[in-house]
């Protein structure tokens, strides 16, 4: 019995956990701005990280910061290559050309924030990126 319990406690300790992402695919699999989320399970909030990819050229992970679980994080595209993550009043810039610059923006940019593609967040309990809605005209 004893045995048991200490092979099922560390599954059980990690049932808790979050270890989740979702993808914005911009020119297929190979381009994608990406957001991971970890945490463990005492933790009420979870880690986010910025994954920026362009394979075979690229392909980084940038630490963002810590949220809630249910925290929406809003893609924006100001420019080519250039994309704004905005989680509640924190802005942050990332570029696929080299994958290497990343920022966190004190105010915003000059010419805004862009078009919007959509949010990140949970759907039915999944982590998800949800495209904006285009409009008609």
């Amino acid at each position: 019995m004893q045995r048991l319990f200490c092979c099922a406690l560390p599954a059980l300790l990690l049932s808790g956990c979050t270890n989740d992402g979702a993808a914005f695919l911009i020119d297929g699999q190979r381009h994608a701005i990406s957001i991971v989320r970890d945490n463990l399970f005492w933790e009420k909030q979870v880690n986010l990280s910025l994954v920026v990819t362009r394979l075979p050229d690229c392909q980084r992970r940038h630490a963002i910061q810590k949220a809630g679980p249910k925290a929406h994080i809003e893609l924006w595209q100001p420019g080519p290559g250039t994309y704004l993550l905005k989680i509640g009043q924190n802005l942050y810039v990332a570029e696929t050309r080299t994958c290497e610059g990343f920022a966190r923006l004190d105010d915003l940019p000059p010419g805004g924030l862009g078009e919007q593609l959509g949010v990140f967040g949970e759907v039915k309990g999944v982590f998800s990126f949800v495209p904006a809605q285009k409009e008609e005209g």
